[in-house]
C-alpha cells in the first residue's frame, strides 16, 4: 500500500486535487477577506490553506524533496480543521445540511490517515507547529477572525479549537515516535 501512495503519478494527482480544492475553497472566505486586514488573511483561510500545504508537500514528496515541517503542519492542520468544521456543523444540527462541506472535510481527515506514515518530522517542528496553531486560535477567538459559525456555540467551538490544538500536536507526535 505504501508503494502505491509513494508512486509519483499518484502523488502528483493528489497534488493537483489538493491545490485545486484549496484554491477553490478560498472563495468561501471572500466576504470575510474583504472585511479583514490582509495581514490576517493567512489565518482566515484555515482548511484551504492546509489543503494547499498538503498538496505542496505531496509535490515535494514526488520530487523526493519532502519538507518535514510542511508535512507536520499539513497533517495537524488538515485534522484540526477537518474535525473543527464537522464539530461546528454538528453542534447546531447542520451536519447533513452541507453535504459537500462535510465530505470535503472528511476527505482531509482520510488523506491524513493514508499519508501519516510517509511524513517525518523533528521535535523542533512540534514546538513550531504548536506555536503556529495557538497563534491561529488566539487570533480566531480573541481578535475575532474565525470563520462564520453559529455564535450561540462560541464557547464550545473555542474550547474545541484550543483543546484540539494541544491534543492533535502531541498525539501525532506520540504516534510518529512509535513508528
Amino acid at each position: 500500500m505504501l508503494e502505491k501512495l509513494r508512486s509519483k503519478r499518484f502523488l502528483l494527482l493528489l497534488t493537483i486535487i489538493n491545490l485545486v480544492a484549496g484554491f477553490y475553497s478560498i472563495s468561501y472566505y471572500f466576504w470575510q477577506l474583504e472585511k479583514t486586514n490582509p495581514l490576517f488573511w493567512i489565518f482566515i483561510i484555515d482548511c484551504p490553506l492546509y489543503s494547499i500545504i498538503f498538496g505542496i508537500n505531496l509535490y515535494l514528496m514526488a520530487k523526493e524533496k519532502a519538507n518535514p515541517l510542511l508535512g507536520f503542519v499539513s497533517i495537524v492542520g488538515s485534522l484540526k480543521y477537518g474535525l473543527w468544521t464537522i464539530f461546528a456543523l454538528l453542534l447546531p444540527g447542520f451536519i447533513f445540511a452541507f453535504p459537500t462541506l462535510l465530505v470535503g472535510h472528511l476527505l482531509l481527515i482520510v488523506e491524513v490517515i493514508l499519508f501519516y506514515k510517509i511524513f517525518k518530522f523533528k521535535i523542533k517542528h512540534l514546538i513550531i507547529v504548536l506555536g503556529w496553531f495557538l497563534i491561529n486560535d488566539i487570533l480566531d477567538y480573541f481578535v475575532g477572525i474565525h470563520p462564520y459559525f453559529e455564535q450561540q456555540f462560541f464557547n464550545e467551538i473555542m474550547l474545541f479549537s484550543f483543546v484540539s490544538t494541544f491534543i492533535l500536536v502531541f498525539l501525532i507526535a506520540i504516534i510518529f515516535s512509535k513508528r
